[in-house]
């Protein structure tokens, strides 16, 4: 026998007891009947290798599991999964065996079981990803874009907007179709008038009305979750593939737990203690606890937000947890004072002012070109773990993003921005979103036809805009 999965096995109390159907000196006791797994029933082989063939009622034991059909039944199969073992009074067709196994029990369910290992490659295949957007294409578009926009003192962005997302969606193909972007200009301006009327609320109040401060701060912290959840619901409505749209299923008060209690509040309290207090080891320990804090708050919110996207009748599902995080960031912190100390060390040595030229060649540029190298490692790193730890339905991620090529491309991209007064901002942009699409694979386990309709409610661009305006965005 070669199984095809390992796992574990709790025979119900109900069930009559398992009976051997034969044993050979190779073979050790197996039993033949349907399991239920997510993906649907098949016909197996259990094997319980330590209990010699024989499980008491109520016990817990690991099995390997063969299937009749290996093909179908691991399609989609993940570890972890559950299942079921179905009774049955009959030797299946399609194995040798000796006797007729007795696997009987209550409502037809004889052992609950959980997955513990694939013992064989998951099979999969390739949809092919790709971004075939033009510098020269998307010039034209961001030119006009540019140009309007200040001619309308800003209105024009809500249509500047769309055509920017309608030409990017297009021209990202996944397995030869394109995606699509439905959201309209009207909504958008919307959602952006009212962003800019709470925008100035803040301003006033905190230029010139600063004890209002701490109220405008509790309303944000109230708002927050509102805006989070409506501009990921915007963005997720009105975006499609194959005529079927995404759909955010998060929820104000889901949000509200882990926004502001795990972020939002921390961050305000930790806040107004370093503007009140004034006290340089406490502030240090404040600023170390909100370091230590961050990893898990994002991956709170990660796992917040790919849990609660779905697509059909499929919801994402992440599994990250906050220590890879942390471990991320600490690493990116590590490599950015590694640059630094030796930066350090040679302006104490040589007491260079920093009113000189020196100063800026040997620490400012130094110092801008650790924080793009530190920058780009958390960018890659968590944009790979994100993405390879994110299932959704049958489909599977693998990103392969260097942080030493984003760095390149992120110095790259400003020298050349910087260089040409903004003129290659286009370029940057397409050359970044090929690199991207170019390490990112999307493996599927079954059909993508497994995806059925979503629903198509129109929600409310205002949320949307309101988190762009705040910089509040959620995406993968």
């Amino acid at each position: 026998m070669k199984p095809d999965i390992e796992a574990e096995i709790t025979v119900l109390p109900s069930s009559v007891n398992l009976r051997k159907s034969a044993i050979r000196d190779d073979i050790v006791g197996y039993y033949e009947c349907p399991i239920a797994l997510p993906n649907g029933t098949w016909d197996c082989r259990v094997v319980f290798p330590d209990a010699n063939g024989r499980v008491e009622l109520g016990q817990t034991t690991t099995a390997l599991i063969q299937f009749l059909s290996p093909n179908e039944a691991l399609l989609g199969l993940c570890q972890g999964d559950t299942f079921q073992l179905m009774g049955r009074n009959e030797a299946l067709p399609g194995f040798s065996t000796d006797g007729t196994s007795q696997l009987l029990g209550e409502n037809g369910i004889i052992a609950l079981g959980k997955v513990t290992k694939l013992l064989v490659a998951p099979i999969t295949h390739e949809l092919k990803l790709e971004f075939i957007g033009s510098s020269r294409e998307y010039f034209r578009i961001w030119v006009v874009n540019l140009c309007l926009t200040l001619l309308t003192f800003g209105i024009f962005s809500a249509w500047a907007k769309v055509r920017k997302k309608r030409y990017f969606y297009s021209h990202t193909i996944l397995d030869g179709t394109p995606f699509q972007y439905l959201g309209q200009p009207l909504p958008i301006l919307r959602g952006r008038l009212i962003g800019a009327s709470l925008f100035a609320v803040y301003y006033v109040s905190s230029h010139f009305f600063t004890s209002l401060l701490p109220y405008v701060f509790a309303l944000g912290a109230v708002l927050a979750p509102w805006v989070i959840v409506r501009s990921a619901s915007f963005k997720a409505r009105y975006s499609a593939f194959r005529n079927m749209t995404f759909r955010f299923e998060g929820t104000y008060w889901g949000t509200l737990k882990v926004v502001s209690a795990w972020g939002l509040v921390p961050a305000i309290i930790i806040g107004m203690m370093f503007h009140w207090l004034k006290i340089a080891w406490i502030e240090g320990t404040l600023f170390a606890v909100g370091g230590l804090i961050y990893p898990w708050w994002i991956s709170r919110l990660k796992n917040f937000t790919v849990c609660n996207t779905a697509f059909g009748n499929k919801n994402g599902q992440l599994s990250t947890t906050g220590g890879q995080f942390f471990k991320i960031y600490f690493c990116s912190g590590l490599l950015f004072a590694l640059m630094l100390i030796p930066l350090g060390a040679a302006l104490s040595i040589f007491h260079i002012s920093k009113n000189s030229a020196s100063y800026i060649i040997l620490f400012s540029l130094p110092t801008y070109a650790a924080y793009a190298l530190a920058y780009a490692y958390i960018q890659a790193y968590i944009g790979n773990l994100v993405w390879n730890e994110t299932t959704l339905g049958p489909l599977r991620f693998k990103s392969t993003l260097s942080g030493w090529t984003m760095t390149n491309y992120y110095i790259s991209n400003a020298l050349a921005i910087i260089a040409s007064a903004g003129l290659l901002t286009p370029w940057a942009i397409m050359r970044t979103m090929k690199y991207r699409a170019e390490n990112l694979q999307v493996l599927v386990a079954g059909e993508v036809t497994e995806f059925s309709g979503s629903d198509r409610s129109n929600v409310s661009a205002t949320g949307a805009e309101l988190g762009e305006f705040f910089d509040m965005e959620l995406s993968l």
